[in-house]
């Protein structure tokens, strides 16, 4: 994850509570008339904490002045209960993507009509589905701040509608992906394929507001980036709109100093060009923001007078353009300080959508002053653009000269990470290389978006959340096996880890680690095995940990083979699909929730892959323990039995007692193996119950006495007496 300073914005507020702090007077259009405070006059009993999707709805509907503070990471795509939701669960009336994408081919449609029928009908109604549980409804006299570092919402759209005098600060907005993009053949792109994907939902909307306050934000796709998108009817198959779209006559708006970053169309202010709501207003301040790899409207303007002004760009090799001057626009562009890398160019920087002219003054690319306006009616003469927008700007509070811009610090607070006795870092993979050994790291609230690695010689680490809530502290990544390096190799089971954890004595505490690969999103990558954690250690507790991935989550294994390595799960959470809890460490899961996720088939599943070496008595131990699965009845194994490269000697041993079973396992759990019999393994099973439960010749019961040898204290002692329960 990359990390940014934060400049602190001026405020006419003192102290540091961002939910009191105003718009300074002359910082940009939202300063006019009135001038914008958002909630900050909020009595006590109208400044509200949430921490999760149903706290912020419930917060969002006081209709007084109020001050929202958003803690931790809010998921947005989740029901009342906290349950998160799944693109499948939105679906209605028979949609499918593999059905739509099969009836609107156009080798089958045609490229004349927009998508109709049954199924668009149920793409849009699958999507009106989803727009009900991610739609976030701000109203007027209301600040929203986020509270402390790494604050967010992940999937939401912030719906600012016809709403008065609203600040939105502080908060990382993350991924509001659309599941339901809709086919458009007609909808094209400036030098691209005909055809576009249409989503439908903003991080932040604005319609019809007025005095609105966007600050110190950053927005972001990761980890599911547009860049990433897979390319369907020739176009890249776009599950996001806008991070921050400004229309239907929306007026007196100010952003500044947010990031946008890793997303294609940033930024529209103006609804279309026959608009009769738009004429007059679209009043807009866009300063000290940063575009980082963005692809186009940064911002693209139809209508208003906009000043953009002290801006950095830094545009990649999917940049589209910047600048779209649109019908009636009146763009003012100021004091921007662009770079450009991978292949973009200046004459990209401006596009000419209808407009007749845009004002430029004092761009520098790479330190040098260059017209971008220039180059582009010299590369684009059938399409100039006149150099006088018609006005001149007077609400500018805090510009500054371009060369100052070089380096702008913007965005939200990063999550932060200290390392007791050292000092803070931006990273956690930063804080592991600067931690001694038996270091405590804290990670505060947030998305981790890198891959960690804490080696062997960082024996006695403990890496701990917070707030004691595993869901607020996330460490990410979204390898698999068949993604390819930089180099063409791919990474391979191992290598796709998002945290590879080799060091003895290691504590986590009360966070998550992840691997988001979506198959779905990647169905040119078939060796789909993406693990969250491979861990290797000895003596290794994880307590309240969540691992979330699908195939091949959690790599509980040794340093090498014949080395032994013992690893407790205490009150942890695991989800998946396939093997995934595998390898050949000696394990216990006790109390745990396991999460047998449902792929649609039969079988859906395995949850243990164990390869437990011959000689060594015990491999896994899920005891105390509950499985839940939305699968179909009798549909997923409780293992099958992991050769490495066809190593006889790699023998599973696996123990599931005293623990509540669904209704999708199958009443013969277990299975064979790449041509392995399941019943050379060492699988057995002791006083489960639900659902799920059974005995029979296919389930092998341990007897009591049996039961008294395979214990927490039993796998875990060892020859060191190791008892961390």
């Amino acid at each position: 994850m990359g990390a940014l300073a934060v400049a602190v914005p001026a405020a006419s507020a003192s102290g540091s509570d961002l939910g009191r702090q105003v718009l300074p007077a002359g910082d940009g259009w939202a300063s006019s008339g009135t001038g914008t405070t958002g909630g900050s006059t909020a009595t006590a009993e109208h400044v509200h904490t949430v921490r999760n999707r149903a706290e912020l709805v419930t917060a969002l509907a006081d209709t007084a002045p109020k001050i929202v503070r958003v803690t931790g990471v809010i998921e947005a795509n989740t029901d009342d209960a906290g349950n998160p939701l799944r693109c499948e669960d939105f679906a209605v009336d028979g949609y499918t993507r593999e059905a739509y994408l099969a009836a609107y081919d156009p080798a089958v449609w045609g490229r004349d009509q927009d998508p109709s029928g049954p199924l668009e009908d149920a793409r849009a109604a699958s999507a009106a589905k989803q727009g009900a549980t991610i739609g976030l409804t701000v109203t007027s006299n209301t600040t929203i701040v986020g509270l402390g570092r790494g604050a967010g919402i992940t999937g939401g759209s912030l719906r600012i509608h016809g709403a008065d005098n609203v600040i939105v600060r502080n908060l990382t907005f993350r991924d509001t992906a659309d599941c339901f993009p809709r086919w458009d053949p007609n909808d094209n792109s400036p030098g691209q394929a005909p055809g576009n994907w249409n989503s439908l939902y903003d991080s932040v909307s604005l319609q019809r507001a007025t005095h609105v306050w966007v600050d110190g934000n950053t927005f972001t796709d990761q980890p599911n980036p547009d860049s990433a998108a897979p390319v369907l009817f020739g176009r890249p198959y776009q599950a996001h709109d806008g991070q921050l779209d400004i229309t239907t006559g929306s007026d007196l708006v100010t952003a500044s100093r947010n990031v946008f970053e890793d997303h294609s169309k940033t930024m529209l202010i103006g609804s279309s060009n026959t608009s009769t709501t738009d004429p007059g207003k679209l009043r807009v301040s866009v300063h000290h923001n940063v575009f980082r790899d963005v692809g186009e409207r940064a911002p693209r303007v139809r209508f208003g007078q906009v000043h953009v002004y002290n801006n950095l760009y830094e545009p990649r090799d999917h940049h589209v353009y910047s600048w779209g001057v649109g019908v009636n626009s009146a763009v003012y562009a100021q004091n921007n300080y662009f770079r450009f890398r991978g292949g973009a160019k200046p004459e990209q920087a401006v596009y000419n959508w209808g407009g007749t002219a845009m004002t430029e003054r004092g761009t520098l690319v790479d330190g040098k002053p260059i017209s971008l306006l220039a180059a582009f009616n010299a590369a684009n003469p059938s399409t100039p653009l006149g150099a006088d927008a018609g006005w001149t700007p007077t609400l500018d509070r805090g510009l500054e000269p371009t060369h100052r811009i070089a380096h702008l610090r913007a965005g939200a607070q990063p999550p932060g990470v200290t390392v007791h006795g050292v000092g803070a870092f931006a990273t956690v993979q930063s804080a592991i290389d600067a931690a001694p050994a038996g270091a405590v790291i804290t990670l505060q609230p947030g998305v981790y978006r890198e891959v960690i690695t804490v080696p062997a010689s960082k024996k006695g680490l403990v890496l701990r959340g917070s707030t004691g809530r595993a869901s607020d502290v996330v460490i990410d990544y979204d390898n698999a096996s068949g993604t390819k390096k930089p180099d063409g190799s791919t990474y391979g089971t191992t290598g796709s880890a998002t945290a590879t954890l080799a060091a003895n004595d290691l504590t986590a505490r009360d966070l998550t680690f992840r691997n988001s690969f979506d198959r779905a999103k990647h169905p040119e990558i078939t060796a789909t095995q993406a693990v969250a954690v491979k861990a290797t250690g000895d003596r290794m507790l994880f307590d309240r940990v969540t691992f979330l991935g699908h195939q091949d989550t959690l790599y509980a294994d040794s340093p090498a083979v014949g080395t032994r390595a013992r690893q407790y799960y205490r009150d942890c959470a695991i989800s998946g699909d396939v093997d995934f809890l595998f390898g050949r460490a000696t394990a216990v899961f006790d109390r745990a929730t396991i999460t047998a996720l449902d792929r649609g088939g039969d079988p859906n599943g395995y949850l243990t892959a164990a390869s437990t070496r011959r000689d060594n008595p015990f491999g896994f131990l899920i005891i105390n323990s509950t499985v839940v699965s939305n699968a179909k009845a009798r549909t997923y194994y409780l293992g099958r039995p992991w050769h490495p490269g066809g190593d006889v000697d790699a023998i599973a041993q696996v123990v599931v007692r005293d623990t509540v079973l669904p209704a999708a396992v199958k009443a013969a759990p277990w299975t064979d193996m790449s041509g392995f019999s399941w019943r050379d393994a060492r699988f057995a099973e002791y006083r489960n119950t639900g659902p799920g439960a059974g005995t029979g010749t296919d389930r092998p019961q341990l007897s009591t006495a049996d039961a008294a040898r395979y214990t927490v204290r039993a796998y875990l002692a060892g020859t060191d007496g190791w008892n961390p329960s």
